[in-house]
């Protein structure tokens, strides 16, 4: 029953949004985004001050013994992403800070006999999902393209930072293991970032991830189909609204293409899992998962 309300009433809260979002600001839109705000800021899943209590502190020391230096180091010209809402306007970057231990369990069980599974989150926010797989014993970058988290040190900014980077990914950017090689991941994933980013910039951003994708790996994303922006501010955060088949089609002229035997299921994954108040779900025709491979290797 608790679920049926939480699809209820997350179905009308998104059917006002777009409501107000296609016509000009008034009275009834500024109230409504405004309790918006209000609503993300009591929803979120991370303290929006610097979070300084013994156990985070403890925890940040037992990283900083275990990684006193970055494993990685990040080259681009680019360290933030600067003509992007998501940056000037931050929400998501700054409220966010999304996991799922199930889709890490079923990543692993995936890559089956690797120990050290390594793993690339694009778009990561509070880095919440990089420190999952840090805690589990296996490697975890995340790159995120506004720099407020870093500046406040929220979420786990204030506890990973060798793990953590800031950069435009729509640029070109390498990153590279310490004997400075370009490393690859056996993962690459990306909640909540594709319809961020504008079209003409997809194709270099979709060249990093093949790029730093290992043979046998493969890319891990949710898509919600759906606008959004903010008229107090004027931001547009979904600026890329288009249906799977066009997302399908943009990565396979990049030569990657569905796994067609993986095994995630809609509750795996990080976001678009339609649970609670917050998330989207494919069941409604909101959004779509994308589980892609390169071409040239075989499936699992």
């Amino acid at each position: 029953m608790k679920h049926i309300v939480n699809r209820l009433i997350y179905k009308g809260y998104y059917k006002i949004k777009i409501y107000f979002l296609k016509r000009p600001p008034s009275f009834l839109s500024v109230s409504f985004f405004k309790l918006v705000n209000i609503a993300c800021k009591i929803l979120s899943n991370r303290p929006l001050i610097k979070d300084t209590s013994p156990q985070v502190l403890a925890l940040r020391q037992d990283y900083l013994q275990k990684y006193p230096t970055p494993p990685f180091r990040l080259l681009t010209d680019d360290p933030v992403a600067v003509e992007s809402d998501d940056h000037k306007q931050p929400r998501g970057s700054l409220y966010d800070n999304h996991k799922n231990n199930k889709f890490n369990e079923k990543l692993y069980g995936y890559f089956q006999g690797i120990k050290n599974l390594q793993c690339l989150d694009l778009g990561c926010a509070g880095g919440g999902f990089v420190h999952s797989f840090i805690r589990d014993g296996h490697t975890a970058l995340g790159l995120e393209g506004s720099d407020i988290s870093k500046r406040l040190g929220t979420g786990e900014w204030g506890v990973i930072p060798h793990h953590l980077f800031t950069c435009d990914i729509t640029k070109p950017f390498t990153i590279q293991s310490v004997d400075g090689q370009t490393a690859d991941f056996h993962c690459i994933t990306a909640w909540e970032v594709l319809e961020h980013i504008p079209e003409r910039e997809l194709d270099t951003l979709i060249e990093n991830i093949v790029r730093h994708l290992k043979p046998d790996g493969i890319f891990v994303g949710s898509v919600n189909f759906l606008p959004d922006g903010d008229p107090l501010t004027g931001a547009v955060y979904h600026v890329t609204l288009h249906d799977k088949e066009w997302w399908l089609e943009k990565f396979h002229i990049h030569n990657l293409v569905p796994v067609e035997a993986h095994p995630f299921i809609k509750q795996d994954y990080v976001r678009g899992h339609g649970q609670g108040l917050k998330d989207w779900d494919p069941d409604d025709g909101d959004g779509c998962h994308l589980v892609l491979r390169k071409n040239n290797t075989k499936t699992h």
